[in-house]
């Protein structure tokens, strides 16, 4: 069973206990590795736990399900529905091809060729391969900076001649071209937590969401951190307030003294100056400009699960782009039927 540490919730914070437990929880499950089926707490234990109340606990439960992140299940409690590694139906590359590689490297290992030889033989062919088709994917972020940034990371699991361009959720909201956009792409990206908002800005785009994890920039800066550091660890969203403390705990357990603040708290100026260092989720900016140049601060940074790109996004690639031959290849094959019956006539 999941469970959560009271101590994340935070009473000094001017954010209601039920919304840093919603986000707290939203977060856990769109970007942790929690496998399908995990069952979490009943609503009377979490909140007996927390020292709050039912009720507060029972909306977010709610709120979580509307969000497609948890599934309620009559008389048995609250249980996890995403499976960060697993397509429904598609089977991941590696275990498709394992028998071809084992195959290849065999012929190779016979002509005398190295495996980093052959490694070098396959990129340089694929580098002169040219895709039968090409597809158009957009990937639709939060922030605008860190989503050029995401769009840079999955593009090596397209393939040379894809097109991937970038739009925001504010740009769906608020545009029915780029809601055009989105249908008519083979595939757009999102995040987990995202989705269900998502599909209920454009409900016929084929829509996948990908799950993401701190990036190893990230987790080397926090383990890097001095122990006697005093750390102010900002938000740009209030509903993710209370997931700051244990983000920087996760890979800096040895910090004490953290100081969670939203980026636009009216006593934020005060707390960054009495800290050492500044952490700041994507889409707080500005709150480097606050910082100043002689104090260290640096951004809370997430990229794309590579596990996710190579288990989800691929085997989801190219099944997309096998539809999209057969596609294009089925007009020929009845025009060059109907050829040949006008022949025989």
């Amino acid at each position: 069973m999941f469970t959560i540490d009271a101590s994340s919730i935070d009473r000094s914070l001017p954010v209601p206990v039920g919304k840093q437990l919603y986000g707290l929880l939203s977060y856990v499950l769109s970007f942790g590795d929690m496998p399908k089926g995990v069952k979490l707490q009943s609503v009377r234990q979490l909140a007996a736990e927390l020292d709050i109340a039912p009720m507060t606990v029972a909306e977010v439960y709610k709120r979580l399900r509307a969000d497609g992140l948890v599934e309620i299940r009559s008389g048995l409690g609250a249980f996890t529905v995403y499976e960060p590694r697993r397509r429904d139906g598609v089977i991941a590359p590696a275990s498709v091809l394992g028998p071809d590689i084992d195959s290849l490297l065999e012929k190779a290992e016979a002509l005398g060729i190295s495996p980093i030889t052959l490694a070098s033989m396959v990129q340089a062919q694929a580098r002169l391969r040219k895709p039968r088709v090409h597809l158009d994917i957009v990937f639709v972020g939060i922030f605008e900076a860190p989503a050029r940034d995401y769009v840079e990371q999955i593009r090596p699991t397209l393939a040379a001649n894809d097109l991937i361009s970038l739009l925001t959720f504010d740009h769906i909201r608020d545009n029915e071209e780029a809601r055009e956009k989105c249908r008519n792409a083979d595939l757009v990206l999102t995040f987990v937590h995202r989705e269900v908002e998502m599909r209920s800005l454009v409900p016929d785009a084929n829509i996948l969401s990908l799950r993401f994890i701190p990036s190893e920039r990230t987790r080397q800066a926090l383990a890097l951190l001095d122990p006697r550091t005093r750390v102010a660890a900002v938000t740009q969203l209030k509903d993710y307030i209370a997931i700051m403390r244990p983000s920087v705990r996760e890979f800096a357990p040895h910090i004490s003294d953290i100081t969670v603040a939203w980026s636009y708290a009216d006593d934020l100026a005060d707390i960054v100056a009495r800290c050492d260092v500044v952490i700041y989720a994507s889409g707080a900016d500005h709150v480097a400009d606050l910082a100043g140049p002689n104090k260290r601060c640096f951004e809370y940074r997430h990229a794309p699960d590579p596990g996710v790109l190579e288990n989800l996004l691929a085997p989801a690639l190219a099944e997309l782009r096998h539809n999209k031959i057969a596609d294009a290849e089925a007009p020929a094959k009845v025009a060059d039927i109907t050829s040949r019956r006008t022949k025989t006539r």
